[in-house]
């Protein structure tokens, strides 16, 4: 793994302006390329690095920070402090790469163990392919919605459930953060992203798909907010399943009762009536009992 690349990956997906990719690309110079995971900037000295006018400056520095690229904090002395987010480093415990300058002109040398350069090389995710190809995958061909890049090559990637608030841009970046996932690793990232969505915990919901796709590809996946959120909603679908067995119920007692009492044969058209209740709680009690 490579936060460098967990940093960029998380800037591709979140559709940044021209201004808030210049403040991100200053921010990641001034942090990771330092071997840092925060520094202290004036107003004047990220204007400076961004080439951003200051009354400009100031949104583009929220735009980044609202899709949590980076955090911002009040510094005593240097106007605010940068910092990486948490989840970032969370995946690093034990430091991470820092890129570094040649030396005397000569090309940088890893040394020691295999260097993480070395590693990524053969890393099984691949960059989404914008433009048609020529050799399809040899068990599903890919459809042209997935030669234009909308959609992962795959027939059940097509049915993942996006969040309504997903447009085609937003489905365009939500395939790429989940390319390489199985099926069932990406509906899972993206039930688990509209949960908490739905829960008010997401300021970037791309940012936020970003993390749960790292945690996926590692094996570290929590499901348990899911497995709860399932629960919840099965109880409730009970609870809604066992009001309407009672009102069919209550129904069909009352036209019985209401013949009995008047003393005459039931209506063939109330009989027809009764009959569909009939059917309809049967068929319900079965689906409660299964």
């Amino acid at each position: 793994m490579s936060l460098a690349r967990d940093l960029i990956d998380a800037a591709l997906a979140a559709d940044l302006t021209q201004n808030e990719l210049r403040v991100f690309l200053a921010l990641f110079r001034q942090t990771l390329c330092y071997g840092k995971t925060a520094d202290p900037l004036t107003l004047k000295r990220l204007a400076t690095l961004t080439a951003i006018r200051k009354d400009r400056l100031a949104p583009a520095i929220a735009g980044v920070t609202d899709k949590g690229l980076f955090a911002a904090q009040p510094h005593p002395a240097f106007e605010f402090e940068y910092r990486i987010p948490a989840d970032f480093l969370a995946a690093y415990p034990d430091g991470f790469f820092v890129p570094a300058l040649p030396k005397n002109g000569e090309a940088f040398r890893f040394s020691g163990e295999t260097s993480e350069k070395w590693e990524h090389t053969s890393i099984y995710l691949t960059t989404p392919n914008l433009t048609p190809t020529t050799t399809p995958p040899p068990e599903i061909p890919p459809t042209d919605a997935s030669r234009r890049g909308d959609l992962p090559a795959n027939s059940e990637a097509q049915a993942l459930p996006y969040p309504a608030s997903f447009g085609k841009q937003g489905r365009k970046s939500a395939a790429r953060i989940l390319d390489g996932l199985t099926p069932d690793n990406a509906r899972d990232c993206l039930l688990l992203l509209a949960t908490a969505m739905d829960a008010g915990k997401v300021k970037s919901p791309l940012g936020y798909l970003h993390q749960l796709a790292q945690a996926a590809r590692s094996g570290t996946l929590d499901c348990s907010a899911l497995q709860a959120h399932q629960q919840a909603a099965q109880n409730r679908t009970d609870t809604d399943r066992n009001a309407q067995l009672r009102a069919l119920l209550e129904d069909i007692r009352g036209l019985d009762a209401l013949f009995a009492h008047a003393g005459m044969p039931m209506d063939a058209i109330t009989a027809a009536k009764r009959a569909t209740l009939i059917a309809e709680y049967n068929a319900i009690r079965q689906a409660v009992q299964a």
